[in-house]
């Protein structure tokens, strides 16, 4: 009996060890891919001690984590279509991700350690469970089929995090990321609002344009196609932002915009942007030749000619 019983013990072991190995060797689901870099960015891998450098094309995995430097940018598409950019000195881990177009489920949830992101949730899932939710030390926010930026920013030693919804539909749900604080705010269209540690977010308010164009300039990054990199520009991480310009479609007759001046990077981002859900902006107006009279006739002066020609021989 007690041999037997080794054996079985033997067994058991044997098929544990099996199974944990199974376990450890599947690999980490792939939840979407990156379509832009803007200068170096790095990931790290869930079960990987190594840090690897983002690649324009390559893989979303689930539980990646990853971070952006001074001037760096980047930007994800998950598969239910929804889009993530990342801003500078940004750090941001996908803590859940589930995904389920048969049973209209889409759950997924961010944590921004720090940083500045920007989320565009088109789709709405009505399937149980779904969310798609942005995590900060100080706040959640849950979109319901919107486009919506979250930042975190250091006061007085403490991280607060603001929220705002740049889009023209749907909504965001914030609270105080500890259950204890009660409180929540719902954001409408150009609405934010400020989470500390200790309080529940602030009440609803309109956010200043000058500001929300800021917000935007800071996490836009165009998407860029692999098969245009330059000659030379392959290695993983390489700076391809300046090199590619994304293609632009001009309607025949169409005038194309004038260039910003250099000067005003920030608005030359955001006048520049591809997305048709950021903000337009206005478009040049140009001035008709000889409208000089404000009159909208054209100026006109008389003048005189005199022709002598010479007599005949």
């Amino acid at each position: 009996m007690m041999r037997n019983s080794r054996v079985w013990a033997l067994g058991l072991g044997a098929f544990v060890f099996t199974w944990v190995a199974v376990a450890e060797a599947q690999p980490i689901s792939n939840i979407g891919s990156v379509t832009a870099v803007q200068r170096q960015a790095n990931v790290m891998r869930a079960g990987r001690v190594e840090v690897e450098v983002v690649k324009l094309g390559g893989p979303v995995l689930f539980k990646d984590f990853y971070e952006t430097k001074t001037e760096s940018k980047l930007k994800l598409l998950f598969q239910d279509d929804s889009v993530l950019s990342l801003g500078q000195n940004t750090r941001l881990r996908i803590t859940e991700n589930i995904y389920d177009p048969g049973k209209n489920r889409r759950s997924t949830v961010l944590n921004l350690i720090h940083g500045t992101t920007r989320a565009l949730v088109g789709k709405v899932f009505t399937g149980a469970g779904s969310k798609f939710e942005i995590h900060t030390p100080t706040a959640a926010a849950a979109a319901r089929g919107t486009y919506f930026i979250v930042w975190t920013t250091i006061e007085n030693g403490q991280t607060i995090t603001g929220v705002v919804n740049i889009g023209e539909t749907g909504r965001v749900v914030v609270t105080n990321l500890s259950p204890k604080i009660q409180g929540e705010v719902e954001l409408g269209r150009h609405q934010y609002t400020m989470v500390d540690a200790d309080s529940p977010p602030t009440p609803a308010a309109t956010m200043d344009a000058g500001l929300m164009q800021s917000l935007v300039a800071s996490t836009q990054v165009d998407d860029q196609v692999a098969d245009n990199i330059p000659t030379g520009m392959e290695l993983p991480g390489a700076d391809i932002s300046m090199d590619i310009d994304p293609p632009q479609q001009v309607e025949p007759g169409q005038a194309q915009k004038p260039e910003p001046d250099s000067g005003d990077t920030a608005l030359a981002e955001v006048e520049l942007q591809g997305d048709a859900t950021d903000f337009p902006s206005t478009p040049p107006i140009f001035e008709q030749p000889g409208d000089r009279m404000g009159g909208g006739a054209p100026a006109t002066s008389s003048l005189s000619t005199t022709v002598i020609f010479p007599d005949a021989p």
